[in-house]
C-alpha cells in the first residue's frame, strides 16, 4: 500500500524493517495499540530485552501506518545510538569515525562557538561526553556542513545535551528520511516559538481542508463528542510548512494544542491530527492542562521539557485570542516543487546552517540532521547550568562506595538535589532503584551520624528506611532489642528486622547497588551494533 509521503508501500517498508532487527537479534513486542478515530492509529514498539528503557512509538492513518513509524523511529534511535545515549557505555567506542580530542581539541568551529558559547563561560570539560569512562578527553562526531561541504565535529554530549531525537529520521530513501529530519525541526521550533510568545493563530478557511476527507472526518466526531477543535495555519506567515489542532475540552476547562510538519498539506494535517490522538483513547481526552493568564509558568523551562516529551503542558490564554497574531497564509509548497529543496531553502532564507550526519550500516537509511539556534530542544545554557555530564564526577563513587572514603563522597553529593533519580543521572538501571536522598541517608549511616541519616530517611518510601529509623529510636532511648524482636519481628518480619540490624552495623547497604538485567541487556545490545558499526 502506497501513501503520500513515502517512497515505498507500507508491507515493503514493513518487511525490511524487520529484518533489520532480525539480523542484530533484536526481538520486539509490539503494544495493542489505539484506535480512537477512523483514521488515527498509535501503537508501542518495545525491546524484549528491557522493554522499559528501549521503545518507540508509532503513528498514522492506517494501522500499518503506525506500525511502519513505530519500526522507523524504533531503527533510527538504534542506529543512531540515541537508544544508549541515557546509559553509561563502559570501555566502548560510539562509531568508528569518531575523534577522541583533547580539551582544547579542533571541535565545531568559531561560527558555531558564536551560538554556543556567546557568553564565553564553556570550559573543555562542558563537551565531555556522559557515557564513557573519559574526563578528559572531548568524543566527537563528524557532520557535513551543507554549505561548504566542510567535515564539522560535533561532541556528542552537545548533541544529547541540546538536541535528543530532534533532527533524527530513518527512511526508505534518504531524501525520505531527510525531509523528515526538516519537517520534524521546524515543527518543533514553530511549536516552541508559538507556545513562548503566546501566539494565537489563524483558523484555515473550511474550503481549504475540506478535500481532506480524513481530517474532516475526525475532526467532525470529536465535535459531536463535544469538544471544540479548531484547524490551525501555525506556519508563522507562510514560512514554515506547520499546522496546528487545538482541543479545548469543556467539561473539565482543559486545552491541548499538537502540532505537525510536511511540505505537503495533506500530510502535515494528518501528522497532527495522529499525533493529537497518539497513545490515547477517547476516554483519556480529560487529562490536559487548563490555559493560563500566567506566560512565566508557560515559558518556564520545565513547561516547554513537558511539551517536548508528550505535548501535554500548560498554554497561554493568548493562545485562544480572538485578535490573531497572524494573518491566514495560503500553504506555499505545490507538488510541483522538490520537498527537500523547500525545506533547505527555508534555513537559507534564515540565513541558517544546515549540518548532516548519515548511518545505513543496519541496511536501512537513517540521519541526523541539526540547524543550530533553531533544532535545539534544550536551552543551550544547559550545557553550563544543567549539564548531563556532571553525574560522570560520582558515577563511580556510587557503583563502587567501598573504594572511596565516605567522607570524600558525602563532600561529592551533599549539595545535589535529593530528589535525584539516581539510575537515571549516572546511566544504570538498579534492581531497586534509589533517589539521592537515600544515598545521602546511607552515607551518613556508615559516617555513624545517625541523627542525620534520620532525617533522611523520614523521606524515604523504602520499607527498609522505616525499619532502621525505628532501630535508631529504640537504640536513643536505651531500650533492649530483646525486649521488641517478637514485636518487631511480627510488625516488620523476621528478614526485613535482620537486614535493617546488619546495616546499622555496617556488614550491609540499606541501598541496593545490584544492577538489573535490563542493563546487562542494553550493554549486550550495544556489543552487538558495535560489531555491525566495524
Amino acid at each position: 500500500m502506497n501513501i503520500l509521503s513515502k517512497d515505498a508501500p507500507l508491507e515493503v517498508s514493513i518487511k525490511k524493517m524487520k529484518k533489520v532487527l532480525e539480523d542484530i537479534g533484536c526481538k520486539t513486542n509490539i503494544s495493542e495499540g489505539h484506535h480512537p478515530l477512523q483514521n488515527c492509529y498509535s501503537l508501542n514498539l518495545s525491546s524484549h530485552e528491557a522493554p522499559n528503557h528501549i521503545y518507540s512509538n508509532g503513528k498514522g492513518t492506517l494501522k500499518e501506518s503506525a506500525m511502519a513509524s513505530a519500526y522507523g523511529e524504533y531503527i533510527e534511535r538504534l542506529q543512531t545510538n540515541l537508544f544508549f545515549s541515557d546509559f553509561y557505555i563502559p570501555n566502548q567506542k560510539h562509531y568508528p569515525d569518531e575523534v577522541a580530542f583533547e580539551l582544547d581539541g579542533d571541535f565545531l568551529n568559531e561560527e558555531l562557538l558564536d551560538i554556543y558559547d556567546a557568553s564565553g563561560e564553556l570550559m573543555g570539560e562542558d563537551f565531555v561526553d556522559f557515557n564513557s569512562g573519559y574526563s578528559d578527553r572531548v568524543i566527537s562526531l563528524p557532520f557535513l556542513k551543507f554549505s561548504t561541504k566542510e567535515k564539522i565535529y560535533f561532541p556528542i554530549n552537545l548533541l544529547h545535551n541540546l538536541y535528543v531525537s530532534n533532527g533524527l529520521a530513518a527512511g526508505n530513501t534518504r531524501n525520505e528520511a531527510q525531509v523528515q529530519a526538516l519537517s520534524e525541526i521546524y515543527e518543533r521550533y514553530v511549536k516552541f516559538e508559538i507556545i513562548k510568545n503566546g501566539y494565537a493563530l489563524p483558523k484555515f478557511p473550511q474550503s481549504v481542508i475540506e478535500p481532506f476527507t480524513k481530517l474532516n472526518e475526525d475532526v467532525i466526531a470529536l465535535r459531536k463528542l463535544g469538544y471544540i477543535v479548531e484547524v490551525l495555519d501555525a506556519s508563522l506567515r507562510g514560512v514554515f510548512p506547520v499546522t496546528a489542532i487545538s482541543l479545548i475540552n469543556p467539561k473539565n476547562s482543559t486545552l491541548f494544542v499538537s502540532f505537525g510538519a510536511h511540505p505537503i498539506l495533506e500530510v502535515s494535517l494528518e501528522r497532527t491530527m495522529t499525533e493529537l490522538m497518539q497513545g490515547r483513547s477517547l476516554d483519556r481526552l480529560d487529562d490536559f492542562e487548563s490555559p493560563t493568564f500566567d506566560m512565566s509558568v508557560v515559558r518556564d523551562s520545565f513547561n516547554l521539557e513537558s511539551h517536548f516529551v508528550d505535548s501535554n503542558a500548560k498554554l497561554g490564554f493568548g493562545f485562544l485570542s480572538s485578535k490573531k497574531s497572524f494573518e491566514y497564509s495560503p500553504w506555499k509548497y505545490d507538488i510541483e516543487m522538490d520537498e527537500f529543496e523547500f525545506l533547505t531553502g527555508i534555513a537559507k532564507e534564515l540565513g541558517k546552517e544546515i549540518y548532516l550526519r548519515e548511518y545505513d550500516y543496519l541496511g536501512f537509511y537513517s540521519c541526523q540532521m541539526l540547524i543550530p539556534s533553531i533544532s535545539e530542544v534544550y536551552p543551550i545554557e544547559d550545557l553550563v547550568y544543567n549539564n548531563k555530564n556532571s553525574a560522570k564526577a560520582i558515577r563511580d563513587m556510587v557503583l563502587n562506595p567501598n573504594d572511596y572514603d565516605a567522607e570524600d563522597i558525602q563532600e561529592a553529593v551533599i549539595s545535589l538535589d535529593d530528589s535525584l533519580n539516581m539510575e537515571k543521572y549516572i546511566g544504570v538501571i538498579f534492581k531497586d532503584n534509589f533517589t539521592m536522598l537515600e544515598f545521602k541517608a546511607q552515607l551518613y549511616l556508615l559516617l555513624d551520624e545517625r541523627d542525620a541519616a534520620l532525617e533522611f530517611l523520614q523521606f524515604s518510601t523504602k520499607k527498609d528506611a522505616k525499619i532502621i529509623s525505628e532501630l535508631i529510636y529504640m537504640e536513643e532511648a536505651g531500650l533492649d532489642f530483646e525486649d521488641y524482636s517478637e514485636a518487631l519481628f511480627n510488625v516488620f518480619s523476621k528478614q526485613s528486622v535482620e537486614k535493617a540490624q546488619r546495616v546499622l552495623k555496617k556488614e550491609e547497604l540499606f541501598i541496593d547497588l545490584t544492577l538489573h538485567d535490563d542493563y546487562y541487556n542494553v550493554l549486550a545490545m550495544y556489543d552487538r551494533l558495535e560489531k555491525k558499526k566495524s
